[in-house]
């Protein structure tokens, strides 16, 4: 019996060895190694939901910071007694100053700097420099109480999208989804708080005008009408609220008590020694020609996507005023509304979808129902029919494209901290950029440059897409993949893999080759003796 039990199975020791090799390249989700049956989202979200819950509240949180600034903005003149072009180089600079506080997060992240605690950092700053707001009555201040908040926003907008990516891998795609929708949600709830607060008075003329001490009184009146004190307070508190809820979920991760993915709580410096292995061609080098490319594709490809999002969002309001037939004043808004509407489902939407579909696919459909929106209302760029169609198109193709191609160039290439603070620099400034490229091309040449802009940018992603694909698939890691469906996410079996093993056993194995029948030695996985 001693000599039975001592006898090792040889397939059994090879493959436990070249498992445990495997993890030490590149951290993998358990079902990572389940190649014959499809990921059951279900269940990692079973087995993690606290912390995505907790990274999702965090990108709410994220979201109602973005948003606030916009409504707010004549209340906040008036309070800091400036012009509405002052006030413009504060959203400039918030805007800004999120790029820093994205690349810094990054950078420190690299350098063995937990995450819990650059998420931490920027979770308890959040409603720290909301609360401040009100008390700032000189523009300075609210110039670097702003700024200080734009910091915080980028670390959350880095550390949020770094974390889901760490925790799922290449199973991140609906969990991403889920993510960016609860950055909608905060983006539309935020607006709505404020707006009953609000005098959305333009104190520009008194503040211009030669002053006097009746421009002085009605600057004065007007602080006083505003309310606005009331809702950053609100804000501030759910901020505040959802900090806390973080505080303690980090804590119980830190504890062990709740479960987390893996290698979330770990320096994110050791997760990148651990991915680097994988990048290895088969003389032995390191690939960094296709780590390059892919990252370079994937953040141009969101550059124009957040360009796109934000140019359409800023603007679809003034072109309606000014191009559409037999508008009524008030349909501009509700227009505005409804992209916005339509973009918050699109997200709610591709959560399910995600389960099902695979992110080359979803992606392809969102650029073609981009494409085809575009290509019509610039046709028939007068009616108000067809720009209803396309507006609520847009929002809703438009809506899921970021996460998606997050996603996909996961599949690619393993997304360290340096790669997560470009593809989010790089989306954060085509949101701030091409809006001023589409608002200088409206005042200087007509409200259609508006619809040229957003069709020529979504033929350029287009090709940079089909760019991405191709260079994509050229990648160590999607070549050691089990080929999948273009369109459902299931996996096929390798050729060449051993169907003597069932999915059941897959805990015991991960792969096998196909041998010669009279090499083939197999022993007992679990001895059965009784003696």
């Amino acid at each position: 019996m001693e000599e039975t039990n001592s006898n090792k199975d040889p397939i059994s020791e090879k493959t436990e060895e070249e498992s445990e090799n495997k993890q030490l390249e590149y951290p993998v989700h358990p079902s990572d190694v389940l190649p014959e049956e499809r990921v059951n989202f279900w269940k990692l979200f079973k087995e993690n939901w606290l912390s995505i819950l907790t990274d999702c509240l965090t990108f709410g949180s994220f979201g109602m910071g973005v948003a606030f600034l916009g409504p707010t903005l004549f209340d906040l003149g008036c309070q800091t007694s400036s012009d509405l072009k002052d006030m413009n180089w504060v959203i400039f600079a918030q805007l800004v100053m999120t790029l820093v506080g994205s690349i810094s997060a990054g950078c420190l992240a690299k350098r063995a700097v937990p995450v819990y605690v650059l998420l931490l950092i920027g979770m308890v700053g959040l409603p720290l420099f909301m609360y401040l707001v009100p008390s700032c009555t000189v523009f300075a201040w609210l110039l670097v109480d702003l700024l200080l908040m734009g910091w915080c926003m980028g670390c959350l907008d880095c550390v949020a999208n770094l974390r889901m990516i760490m925790r799922f891998g290449t199973n991140v795609t609906p969990f991403l989804q889920a993510m960016h929708f609860f950055y909608g949600l905060g983006a539309f709830i935020s607006p709505m708080i404020a707006a009953p607060f609000l005098v959305n008075i333009d104190c520009t003329p008194l503040v211009d005008g030669v002053t006097s001490s009746s421009n002085s009184l009605r600057i004065t009146r007007a602080q006083h009408l505003s309310k606005s004190r009331t809702a950053f307070v609100i804000l501030g508190s759910i901020q505040l609220l959802i900090t806390f809820i973080v505080v303690t979920v980090v804590t119980l991760e830190k504890m062990n008590i709740i479960k987390t993915g893996a290698y979330v709580s770990q320096s994110t410096s050791q997760h990148s020694l651990k991915t680097a292995a994988l990048e290895k061609d088969e003389r032995g080098g390191v690939s960094l020609k296709h780590i390059i490319i892919v990252t370079i594709m994937a953040s141009i490809s969101l550059f124009i996507y957040d360009g796109i999002q934000s140019s359409f969002g800023d603007y679809i309001y003034s072109y309606a005023e000014k191009s559409i037939n037999n508008l009524r004043k008030e349909e501009g808004a509700f227009l505005n509304a409804c992209f916005w509407g339509c973009f918050a489902f699109g997200r709610l939407l591709a959560i399910p979808l995600a389960t099902r579909l695979t992110s080359l696919f979803m992606l392809s459909i969102n650029l073609g129902g981009v494409l085809g929106a575009s290509t019509l209302m610039l046709i028939f760029h007068t009616d108000k029919t067809v720009i209803y169609i396309g507006v609520c198109s847009l929002g809703l193709f438009l809506s899921s494209m970021t996460p998606t191609a997050i996603s996909l160039a996961e599949q690619f290439i393993n997304i360290n901290p340096s790669i997560t603070s470009c593809l989010v620099v790089c989306a954060a400034l085509g949101e701030s950029l091409c809006p001023i490229i589409v608002g200088n091309l409206f005042a200087l040449i007509g409200p259609p440059t508006f619809l040229t802009f957003c069709l020529s940018a979504t033929i350029l992603a287009v090709i940079f897409y089909v760019l991405l694909v191709l260079i994509g698939r050229r990648t160590i890691k999607y070549k050691e993949k089990p080929r999948t469906s273009f369109i459902f996410l299931y996996e096929r079996k390798k050729a060449g893999e051993s169907s003597l093993i069932m999915p059941s056993s897959l805990k015991y194995y991960s792969k096998m080759q196909e041998e010669p029948e009279e090499n083939l030695q197999l022993g007992p996985i679990k001895s059965t003796s009784t003696e």
